[in-house]
This record gives structure tokens, C-alpha cells and sequence, in this order.
């Protein structure tokens, strides 16, 4: 099980304040039927509790969305959810790809609910496509989608199956999103912590700057501490909207 989203306020300048539906904080979630790392197609489901300390959950008892109602795209596993409300009804982006095994392809989608338990698949999905050819030619995957002033923002990760690098999209009614054409944080040098991967992006605000949260990996090298089957040294790093103080960067 991998949670992945509560529902917050929308604001991308804002502080991220939990928000209650019916009395309770909701948390969107998918999970693996399989032993093994990420074994099986996955499926989404959403969690409540109403534990002001956000330590006694509760699921619902089926999920909400599985690969077998959906459509080929789809039909491989649902995996990182974003789940937002927006004048009253309930917004479910999530990523998925389209088979088990070999080079698939990973887009991403919506659903849209008015009670969290009964969900309609978008008709256009998936909202956001691979581009053929570019440098998310292979995946667009992980969206993270907030209000930015008049419009919606979805930051994602693009790859190519070579590099993954971070990407944003814009909005101005959710179902219909245009693509920046090039990366916004692109993959470091040879030997820095993204020299491989920049992706998986997680963005909030602080004192009005933007820092840009997402997992850097590059080929292991003698001295690191931990190394995955991959292989691969894996982290998280930070990308900020402006240049900050030396206070800021926690220095003296």
C-alpha cells in the first residue's frame, strides 16, 4: 500500500491545510495484489479517519478504481493519486500503464465523484498523453495538480525510457490540460544525485517561495550508503522557484 494524497486546500501558494468532507480527512492510496515490489496490477482506494492526530484509519471496504473496469491504457496497474475538490465535486488524477511486462506506457487520467464512493471515469482519458518521440515519449506519470491563480497546475514526470525529468501542464477546467514542451527541472551531470532520474514531484509553498520536492537518482559510487536492486544511489532533493538566503538554506 503506498498513500500518496490527502485531501488539502487547492491553493499552490498557499499552506496546504487539511480539509474535511463529512466530518473527516480523506487519504487516497493503491495497492499491490502480488508478494514482491509492486507485484500485480495495482488498484486505488481512499481512507478516512477521524483522528484529529491522523493515527486510526479507516478504509472503504472495495476500491474505488481497479484496471478491469478500465481501458486499455489502464490495464496494466493505477498507481500515484491526486485527489482534490473543486465547487462540489471530487477530482481523482492518477497515473497508469497499459501492461504488466516489457516497455510499457504510463499516462495519466481522471475520475470525478460526488460522494468519494461512486466514480465516473473522464471520457477523453487520459487527460495527459505521452508526446511521441520527446522527452516524455514514454511516461507522464505522478501528477500533482494545485491552483495557481487563475489556472490549474499539474506538475508530473516525463521519460523517455533513458531519462526522467519534471515537467508542468496548465488548466482552466481540469479536463483540459496543455503541456510545457520542455522539462522545468531537467537531469543533472554525470555523478550528480539526478544525473540519471529527476521525477516523482511534490510541490508546496513557504514565506512565498516554491520548493519542489522530488526523488534524484544516478549509477551508485563507491562510498554510498545504501543501494537499490537496480542499481541505483536513490534521494530526495529539492528545486526552489528562487535563489534563497544563506539563512534559508540553513546555514550559519
Amino acid at each position: 500500500m503506498a498513500g500518496t494524497w490527502m485531501l488539502r486546500d487547492n491553493d499552490l501558494h498557499g499552506p496546504g491545510t487539511l480539509k474535511k468532507w463529512n466530518g473527516k480527512y480523506w487519504l487516497a492510496y493503491h495497492s499491490y495484489p502480488g508478494d514482491g515490489y509492486e507485484a500485480g496490477s495495482a488498484r486505488i482506494g481512499l481512507a478516512w479517519t477521524e483522528d484529529e492526530e491522523l493515527l486510526e484509519w479507516h478504509r472503504l471496504p472495495e476500491p474505488i478504481l481497479t484496471p478491469e473496469e478500465g481501458e486499455p491504457w489502464e490495464s496494466g496497474g493505477l498507481y500515484k493519486e491526486c485527489l482534490l475538490e473543486h465547487e462540489g465535486t471530487f477530482y481523482l488524477f492518477y497515473n497508469a500503464k497499459n501492461q504488466t511486462h516489457g516497455r510499457w506506457i504510463e499516462q495519466t487520467g481522471l475520475a470525478t465523484s460526488t460522494d468519494l464512493v461512486r466514480w465516473t471515469r473522464h471520457p477523453d482519458n487520459p487527460v495527459l498523453r505521452v508526446t511521441p518521440g520527446a522527452w516524455d515519449g514514454g511516461f507522464v506519470s505522478d501528477p500533482c495538480v494545485l491552483r495557481d491563480g487563475d489556472r490549474w497546475a499539474m506538475f508530473f514526470f516525463g521519460f523517455d525510457y533513458k531519462k526522467a525529468q519534471e515537467g508542468v501542464a496548465y488548466s482552466a477546467d481540469l479536463l483540459n490540460w496543455t503541456k510545457h514542451p520542455d522539462p522545468i527541472i531537467e537531469t543533472g551531470q554525470p555523478g550528480e544525485l539526478d544525473a540519471s532520474y529527476a521525477h516523482k514531484p511534490s510541490v508546496i509553498a513557504h514565506e512565498g517561495v516554491l520548493y519542489h520536492f522530488y526523488t534524484a537518482c544516478r549509477k551508485p559510487q563507491e562510498g554510498d550508503r545504501t543501494c537499490n536492486f537496480f542499481p541505483e544511489y536513490r534521494t530526495i532533493a529539492v528545486a526552489t522557484s528562487r535563489e534563497l538566503k544563506e539563512e534559508q538554506r540553513g546555514g550559519d
